[in-house]
């Protein structure tokens, strides 16, 4: 069975790019772009964007010995919509992750994930753990991820049930109106800077207006559902019993999930490591892209793949269990941007 999967892999680590599809048992079409030649890297969205953050990382990382998975969640990007948003979870995203890695022969694989895309990959490591080499969280959280949007507990969680409840019962008011900014990109764009919720000077200038297009596409009642799934979402009781290297990011300006949480996982998971990024935003993958680059460079080289990119594709290819690029885990949180 799995000689078959290495002969797949081996097959399409030496294509240079690529992308296309793969059907879910239910017809849905899960949109995938895939590049490079190595040890795999997957990338992971957050809920109501495409692969904005991860597209530039993804590519400068296909140059450097790595392979690299981007896809689309359901009702996201170029991928189907879900066919009943309701029944539209992470857990439903888990399996598609799933089913993917299994269509493209991938066996083991470094997960990275924005915001959302973090508690996917807790919930995946939670369902596959013999299949992931190591955990990059960014910007994201391990528990409820609507209650820390700018600190407001008591008020965000409220807004969000007003926002979801109005979604279902005038779908088509709650989709003109996301779709207003869309109308005044320029106007939305200096709105959403001088609030703070991207870097005023740092956030590239194409990125907001791209977000609010996507946005303006997106079904409400798909977007709603995953949040609702990352609201009552909690890996506390997984984080203590990871095994693999993680490496937490946090934004120290970041108003949707704050620095604070980042520290909470990362004292909590026995193998990280914690890379704060100074004026780093919900955005901060894309706002500093070098320091981004520097530091998860060296993480899959000292923790991951510590035999090297090239060294630890033959290896994952040709020998069975645990990948031989992994490192028993650090006990030390290193809090640094450096």
């Amino acid at each position: 069975m799995f000689a078959a999967k290495r002969t797949r892999l081996e097959d399409r680590v030496s294509e240079n790019e690529r992308e296309g599809y793969v059907t879910a048992e239910d017809g849905t079409r899960l949109w995938y772009r895939k590049a490079g030649s190595g040890p795999v890297l997957v990338c992971q969205n957050g809920v109501g964007v495409t692969i904005t953050f991860w597209e530039q990382i993804a590519e400068r990382f296909a140059a450097q010995g790595y392979s690299t998975l981007l896809w689309d969640y359901r009702g996201h990007g170029r991928s189907d919509d879900p066919r009943n948003p309701k029944a539209f979870t992470l857990e439903t995203c888990v399996e598609d992750l799933r089913l993917l890695l299994d269509r493209l022969g991938v066996e083991r694989a470094c997960l990275l994930g924005h915001s959302m895309g973090a508690q996917l990959g807790w919930e995946f490591y939670r369902a596959h753990p013999e299949r992931v080499s190591g955990l990059v969280p960014a910007l994201g959280t391990y528990r409820d991820a609507i209650s820390t949007f700018y600190d407001l507990p008591w008020l965000a969680p409220r807004i969000f049930d007003v926002a979801s409840v109005t979604s279902y019962a005038f779908p088509g008011l709650v989709k003109r109106l996301t779709g207003i900014p869309a109308w005044q990109p320029g106007l939305a764009d200096r709105v959403i800077r001088k609030l703070s919720i991207v870097h005023p000077t740092l956030s590239p200038k194409d990125w907001v207006p791209g977000y609010l297009r996507h946005m303006a596409r997106l079904d409400p009642k798909v977007f709603f559902a995953l949040a609702k799934g990352i609201r009552d979402h909690d890996a506390t009781d997984l984080l203590p019993r990871i095994d693999v290297p993680v490496l937490v990011v946090a934004g120290d300006r970041d108003l949707f999930c704050p620095p604070r949480v980042a520290r909470e996982m990362a004292e909590l998971i026995p193998s990280a490591e914690l890379l704060v990024i100074p004026g780093g935003s919900h955005a901060a993958l894309i706002e500093q892209p070098g320091l981004v680059d520097l530091r998860l460079r060296r993480f899959l080289r000292e923790r991951v793949f510590p035999n090297g990119a090239a060294a630890h594709a033959r290896l994952t290819l040709h020998e069975g269990g645990r990948a031989a690029g992994s490192v028993a885990p650090k006990k030390d949180v290193v809090d640094t941007a450096s």
